[in-house]
């Protein structure tokens, strides 16, 4: 695969966003959520830096149905994993 078009990199975002949520509410389970942020990062182009943005900008986004104590428990081990990603290791 090439490098992605912006279209391309744009929608991986977006899937990250609405995957990390979906998780958040509890209707995606972690393993699923690791496996499209590990391929987010390795064929789209998006950073860990980026899905630490997201995760961040979650936990303040009034849309989210769900009370921030229970937002920041649930992606506790997201950015768990973000971190072991930023330090190069493969992840669970």
């Amino acid at each position: 695969m090439g490098k992605p078009t912006s279209f391309e990199r744009g929608w991986a975002l977006r899937w990250v966003r609405g995957s990390i949520a979906s998780y958040i509410l509890g209707r995606t389970r972690l393993e699923v959520v690791r496996g499209r942020v590990r391929r987010a990062i390795e064929s789209y182009g998006v950073s860990p830096e980026e899905v630490r943005a997201i995760v961040s900008s979650l936990l303040s986004d009034p849309l989210l149905d769900a009370p921030r104590e229970l937002k920041e428990e649930r992606v506790k081990p997201l950015v768990d994993f973000l971190k072991q990603l930023e330090r190069g290791g493969s992840g669970g």
